[in-house]
């Protein structure tokens, strides 16, 4: 009853969030990230959207669907007059898009800060966090998805590229972790 009325009156870090994530599984392991980080600081999760008072997307750019159907849970988002953060590969590699305006944005580096993206975010704020100054740390708090696999990042971006492809737009230059990081 008492976390209840928290929400209900803006607390941080009451509040009940939603997540959806697209794409790879480093994505999912980003997601994992984020999920522990929030819930760390008092965050609850639902698998309703309608419940949840901010929505949070881990975008992917790479596939057309994924990114078609990112967009739609941004106008869903818009139209319920939801908050949203967009987190992940859409606004790293494509910050100007049309679909991106008005929401709040979490870079693939960024992702240790997403708490303080979601709770600007819940105070009305847009934040825009796109900046590539290193690799997201291994040792942050992540609520796992399957207690049966464990995704661990051996290294992030990618060495070419392709013109068909964005990855390297959307997670940077080939970064690796260090062996001490990953064990």
């Amino acid at each position: 009853a008492e976390r209840k009325v928290a929400e209900a009156q803006g607390v941080p870090g009451t509040q009940t969030l939603w997540i959806r994530t697209f794409g790879c599984a480093h994505n999912s392991s980003d997601s994992e990230y984020m999920e522990g980080l929030l819930t760390s600081h008092g965050f609850t999760f639902t698998d309703d959207p309608d419940a949840a008072a901010l929505w949070l997307v881990n975008s992917c750019t790479v596939k057309d669907p994924s990114q078609a159907a990112m967009e739609t849970v941004i106008r869903k988002a818009q139209a319920a007059e939801r908050p949203i953060v967009v987190a992940g590969c859409v606004p790293q590699a494509d910050r100007h898009l049309k679909s991106l305006g008005g929401v709040s944005m979490i870079g693939t580096q960024q992702i240790d800060r997403v708490v303080e993206v979601v709770e600007a975010t819940l105070a009305g704020a847009q934040v825009r966090l796109l900046g590539r100054a290193r690799l997201p740390r291994l040792d942050l708090p992540k609520v796992r998805k399957n207690p049966r696999v464990e995704i661990v990042p051996l290294s992030t971006g990618c060495l070419g590229s392709c013109t068909y492809c964005k990855t390297r737009h959307a997670r940077g230059k080939l970064g690796s972790y260090a062996p001490e990081a990953i064990i």
